[in-house]
């Protein structure tokens, strides 16, 4: 999804909320926050709304009949009640995965903590803005105490070490990452047997291997990838201009694994999709006669294709885990990890030191070898 289209859809969800959620809204989009998180808050916050109606802490029947002084009569148990329903409420599922699971009375699975923890931080984000912004006609903020902050975060359920180990299975580091673009290259052709499969891998194939040679080159977002525009790379200085998560824009370095790729790919864009002139997409696809900008789900079935032909199928994400991995396993810096991938600490990039630790190990272990 693009930011276009988050914003578009984010829109459409935020005509039902009350008036000082709409106020959120324009106050976040005027601080340049990226559309598609705040897509993803106005669904938290579509849930929470729902929820506080379904439980009586509210009187309404429509979301945007929630009051602020419902909002203000919460106190910190009424939110932990929140936290025990996210944490309770089972994994949204395909309807029919659903009904099978079902059927079959098996329990359906339960959100994983880190989906618990979006919605947590969501509805934190917005008491904070309550509790800060102030109303005009009083001159006193939305909410005079913010509740929230007594609501603990959700606890990862897993130690550093077995979440280094688990996402460790599916990485592509040091030849692997290189042999996977060589088998997208030169193999996977092989692997197919449709003619209308073939066809449509050669026409694709320049484009595919740019997108997975910038994945591997920068450990870029999902996101900010099918954002960019031709304007936003310089082959020449090797940097890419990205939209980052958070609505900031930061300058990143390709690294010269991809920069074959991209330079084909610039010179046979026009060729291969015929885009319109004006056309400032990066990435394309044609549909319907009309070239347009890929979206995300493309690409992420377009790398989960290739990856389990190749070894095992993984996510566009598990390529940013692959690219941060490496980087500290080559620099020791977590900083240097931060700054590449543009999180805006390094607390995010520990799990790294977990994975990189066996390297660390072995290269010890072969020193006077």
């Amino acid at each position: 999804m693009n930011q276009q289209e988050a914003n578009r859809r984010m829109e459409e969800e935020i005509q039902f909320f009350p008036w000082f959620i709409q106020n959120y809204f324009r106050k976040k989009s005027g601080d340049q926050y990226s559309s598609i998180t705040l897509y993803e808050y106005a669904k938290e916050y579509r849930r929470f709304l729902t929820w506080l109606i379904q439980e009586g802490f509210s009187s309404a029947t429509e979301l945007s009949e929630v009051t602020l002084a419902e909002f203000a009569a919460l106190w910190p148990e009424d939110l932990e009640f929140y936290k025990a329903h996210l944490v309770k409420a089972p994994k949204i599922l395909k309807e029919s995965t659903q009904k099978r699971l079902e059927e079959s009375e098996q329990s359906l699975p339960l959100r994983q903590n880190a989906t618990v923890q979006r919605g947590i931080t969501a509805v934190r984000s917005l008491f904070n803005y309550l509790a800060e912004a102030v109303d005009r006609t009083t001159g006193k903020p939305y909410l005079e105490h913010n509740m929230m902050r007594k609501v603990a975060n959700v606890k990862d359920n897993k130690t550093m070490a077995e979440r280094g180990a688990a996402i460790e299975k599916k990485l592509f580091l040091d030849e692997e990452a290189l042999d996977f673009l060589d088998f997208v290259e030169h193999r996977y052709l092989e692997t197919l047997e449709s003619r209308q499969a073939i066809t449509a891998f050669k026409k694709n194939q320049i484009r595919d291997l740019a997108i997975i040679g910038l994945f591997l080159g920068t450990g870029m977002r999902l996101s900010e990838l099918v954002n960019m525009n031709v304007q936003d790379l310089d082959l020449a200085a090797g940097e890419a201009r990205v939209y980052r998560k958070g609505g900031k824009w930061d300058m990143v370095v390709i690294s010269s694994v991809a920069i074959e790729f991209l330079t084909e790919y610039l010179a046979q864009r026009n060729i291969l999709y015929q885009p319109d002139e004006n056309e400032p997409a990066l990435f394309l696809t044609r549909y319907r006669g009309k070239a347009k900008r890929i979206a995300g789900g493309a690409v992420e079935a377009m790398v989960g294709k290739y990856s389990e032909a190749f070894k095992i199928k993984i996510s566009p994400h598990k390529l940013r885990h692959s690219v941060a991995t490496q980087l500290y396993t080559k620099t020791n810096s977590l900083v240097q990890v931060a700054e590449q991938l543009g999180q805006s600490g390094t607390s995010a990039t520990t799990v790294y030191t977990h994975i990189a630790g066996k390297k660390k190990r072995d290269a010890m272990n072969d020193l006077w070898t």
